[in-house]
């Protein structure tokens, strides 16, 4: 082999490995990018996380403490101020990449969620119960509060701060569910026509539960078997506990005659449960809470279609047989979940809703 030949194969082999070495550079540098790249995304994700997770919570303590009820006198109290201390300790009490979080007051708001046009109304303020059940809440980290998100490698192409923040809207509506053996307390359900006319509740009326075929409700025995005077009886006397109860679920009815000391022990209980209005020594008021049912509900199972509060005034045995009260509005069941319809009584629990 000649030296020249020698010499172009050397000089072949160092461009070559030349070649590679630029090529593994611009391949490094590549993937530092992108590891970087990475990085920076997931330290801005994992912020995002934290603050949309911290605004949840303060968004639905705010509205859970924005209004106190009175069940004696049924009296619904707005406490706005409470409310937006509630969602400001909330905040600070959360962490967002291991720093507390602070809650602007531009960024807190109380107003009106209306359910049908699905749109929040920041109204602020109001004594007025009807014009606020819900709260929303931005958390951020920008410049104005909390400090921005510092990057690690993004500087390197300018980007050395991402501001992130994350918005929640906390609504207090209508039951959607109460609780076991703390919600609904006597087997009685209330068909829809007879307490609403589909739009609004009919507060105030009178209602009578009595043993028509036209009845405008049904004796239940929630989810036991066979639905007859006895089974209901144990609903009454507290020998069964009412169950979890929410929209959707099936109830065992039975309308007609029910035996007369089914009324006697529900008139025991009214005199025991109810409050003497009047001072003569008698019952004259009892609040209870009824699962709603659909009008063609007679005797079989039945759709709860939601809750409504109802002040029974009267129970008679034999032989009238019936239960007379009104139809009790402006009132909050107590850890009730939010997601019915409106029959009058709202909700205690709220719940995270999504704004247009």
């Amino acid at each position: 082999m000649s030296f020249r030949f020698k010499t172009v194969l050397a000089r072949l082999w160092r461009e070559e490995r030349g070649a590679v070495a630029v090529a593994m550079a611009v391949m490094l540098t590549g993937l530092v990018g992108l590891t970087g790249a990475a990085t920076d995304l997931g330290v801005i994700y994992s912020a995002r996380g934290q603050l949309q997770n911290a605004a949840d919570s303060a968004a639905l303590a705010a509205a859970k403490s924005m209004f106190t009820y009175d069940a004696q006198t049924y009296t619904i109290t707005t406490t706005p101020q409470e409310a937006r201390a509630t969602a400001h300790q909330l905040s600070l009490s959360n962490k967002a990449l291991g720093n507390s979080l602070i809650l602007l007051d531009p960024d807190y708001t109380i107003g009106l969620w209306d359910l049908d046009a699905q749109a929040f109304t920041r109204i602020g303020e109001s004594a007025n119960p009807d014009d606020l059940n819900a709260v929303e809440v931005t958390l951020r980290k920008d410049d104005l509060a909390n400090s921005p998100v510092t990057t690690m490698f993004a500087g390197i192409v300018g980007v050395s701060q991402v501001d992130v923040q994350a918005k929640s809207l906390a609504f207090v509506g209508y039951p959607q569910a109460v609780p076991r053996g703390g919600g609904v307390g006597i087997p009685i359900a209330i068909k829809e026509s007879a307490i609403s006319n589909g739009d609004s509740p009919y507060c105030g009326s009178s209602v009578e539960f009595h043993n028509e075929n036209d009845e405008n409700g049904s004796w239940t025995s929630f989810n036991r078997w066979p639905a007859n005077s006895n089974t209901v009886d144990n609903f009454i006397c507290d020998c069964y506990t009412v169950p979890f109860l929410e929209i959707g679920d099936t109830i065992n009815i039975v309308n007609g005659n029910l035996s007369n000391f089914v009324f006697a022990h529900l008139q025991d209980r009214f005199e025991r449960e109810g409050i003497d209005t009047d001072g003569d020594g008698d019952a004259d008021e009892w609040t209870v809470i009824l699962p709603v049912i659909p009008d063609e509900a007679n005797s079989g199972r039945a759709e709860v279609r939601g809750f409504a509060t109802f002040t029974i005034n009267e129970v008679r045995t034999s032989p009238h047989k019936d239960v007379r009260g009104t139809i009790r509005c402006g009132t909050i069941i107590p850890t009730a979940d939010t997601g019915g319809p409106n029959f009058g009584a709202r909700a205690s629990n709220p719940k995270l809703v999504a704004a247009n």
